[in-house]
């Protein structure tokens, strides 16, 4: 009887061996599969919207036969955009306002004979509006109202984290401003007239706009 308990004990204790060889087995496959991570990728949902504190319009007008620049600002420009998760969705459609008389080239003398002498020889000339009709990227495009008439004009776009710039070229001509032109000639003939004794003030007008968006994320 001493040996068949022997026997059947030592059965036990490997069966005991197994069953807990199995159990460690299991459990390591278990501990490896809750090491394992998955990645979720969240997605950074964005507003952006405008900030007219951030707004700044620069233009450049040319005068001499050198085609040299004379640089200025309007110190008011009032824009309606919109909020957008697009960042160009803030401005497409957006539309201005810029007040004659917040004109500053930084010379008082010479910033009273263009509102007076070129924008008071306009139509409707106490304010510049316009719409920016669609933008990207790289273009946009814009209507500009002067002189009682519309014209489109195409931009470039660059961007800078979340500062936009845009710029464009105009021709007075085109708002039909040959008098407004000669008129501002005419006040402005000692500053307008090199050495080759022409008198000298081109149509093209250089304008850049940029402005910093409000971007606020969740």
């Amino acid at each position: 009887m001493g040996k068949f308990e022997g026997n059947k004990n030592t059965m036990k204790t490997k069966n005991l061996l197994i069953a807990g060889l199995i159990l460690v087995l299991f459990a390591c496959g278990g501990a490896e599969n809750s090491d394992e991570t998955v990645d979720v990728e969240v997605q950074e949902k964005c507003m952006y919207s405008y900030d007219a504190n951030s707004t700044i319009l620069t233009f450049t007008a040319f005068k001499l036969t050198e085609k040299i620049g004379v640089d200025g600002t309007f110190n008011e420009i009032n824009v309606t955009a919109n909020e957008s998760e697009d960042m160009f969705g803030v401005l497409t459609g957006a539309t201005f306002e810029i007040p004659v008389g917040s004109l500053n080239t930084q010379d008082e003398v010479r910033d009273g004979k263009i509102k007076n002498s070129f924008f008071g020889n306009l139509e409707n000339s106490s304010l510049l509006t316009g719409t920016i009709n669609s933008m990207d990227a790289t273009a946009a495009s814009v209507t500009i109202n002067m002189n009682g008439m519309s014209v489109d004009y195409e931009g470039t776009i660059t961007v800078d984290g979340e500062s936009i710039t845009m710029n464009t070229t105009i021709d007075i001509l085109d708002f039909n401003g040959q008098v407004a032109v000669d008129s501002l000639g005419v006040v402005c003939a000692e500053k307008h007239t090199g050495a080759d004794k022409v008198n000298k003030f081109w149509t093209d007008v250089n304008i850049a706009v940029k402005t910093t968006l409000i971007k606020e994320c969740e």
